[in-house]
């Protein structure tokens, strides 16, 4: 059966209650929750009398037929189409959960000259040292021995090992192949094109990046630094989403973040532990890697 056939057949069948127009739109909202509740107790009759529950799936299916009626005639109601429904839905499942394929990331700097591109692999250290009785660390390009950016300390009142946040920025570039923070220190921005260096590397793009750690860090603070995490909450995903929305990483999928942000998350933890230490930086690779501490 078409599911735009069971819709519309099912609208033939939606009742008219009181002469009330609000009525009419609210009682579908509230006999879907009565149904779901039903759907639930079918759950409950089976871990409570075990298989002596024989009409189990039968009578789930008739629950489960129930709630589909109820979101049909809310659909209906509200002009919306289930097959759009089910096609949006499929779309966004699937960018949350399964595309993660290398051949799915995005080449920001495909068209750019290579001393505007990032590298494709490269080691940097983070040291921890002690100045005038603060932790601070600083981050060296093993490459050049030079230190990149400024030295850091957590920022806060109470020690948190924030210091090594700019791992994150790292993970960006290393599983994204984006860091408009990273494309400043490093100096790589895109200047051959000036609206790309204005609109995606830019300050504001900076900022977001930024915005984009913090708000991760504080969520992670709750969840024990994610040290013991194989996913990340779908509605921090939904919110990094839309906080980049208009930059060049719109497109990169839900599940495409969670790597990027589970990555950096083990990482993080072992120069926590450690106080520092080496990292693989791999962007041919879509990785991180900690390689110790000298």
């Amino acid at each position: 059966m078409e599911i735009n056939f069971y819709q519309e057949e099912a609208k033939k069948t939606i009742q008219k209650n009181a002469p009330s127009t609000t009525s009419d739109e609210i009682v579908p909202f509230l006999g879907i929750i009565g149904e779901v509740g039903s759907v639930v107790t079918q759950l409950k009759t089976k871990l409570r009398i075990g298989s002596s529950h024989v009409n189990y799936r039968k009578k789930l299916a008739e629950e489960l037929g129930d709630v589909l009626w109820y979101i049909s005639t809310i659909a209906t109601s509200n002009n919306l189409s289930l097959e759009e429904i089910a096609m949006k839905n499929i779309e966004k499942i699937r960018d949350r959960f399964l595309t993660d394929e290398s051949a799915n990331y995005t080449d920001y700097e495909e068209s750019f000259p290579e001393n505007e591109k990032f590298p494709e692999e490269f080691e940097i250290e983070f040291v921890s040292y002690e100045e005038n009785g603060k932790d601070k660390s600083k981050i060296i390009d093993k490459r050049t021995g030079d230190m990149i950016g400024d030295p850091l300390t957590d920022n806060t009142y109470e020690e948190d090992g924030y210091r090594f946040h700019d791992i994150f920025h790292y993970g960006y570039l290393a599983i994204l192949g984006w860091s408009p923070v990273l494309r400043k220190l490093l100096k790589l921005k895109r200047k051959s094109d000036p609206i790309v260096d204005e609109n995606e590397d830019g300050a504001r793009s900076q900022i977001t990046e930024e915005l984009i750690s913090l708000y991760i860090y504080h969520h992670a603070l709750d969840h024990d630094l994610m040290q013991y995490g194989t996913s990340v909450d779908s509605g921090v995903i939904k919110q990094v989403q839309n906080l980049v929305k208009n930059t060049e990483v719109k497109e990169c999928s839900g599940k495409q973040w969670e790597k990027a942000i589970l990555n950096s998350y083990e990482v993080f933890n072992k120069l926590l532990k450690n106080g520092g230490g080496r990292v693989l930086v791999s962007r041919k690779n879509r990785s991180l890697i900690y390689l110790g501490i000298r």
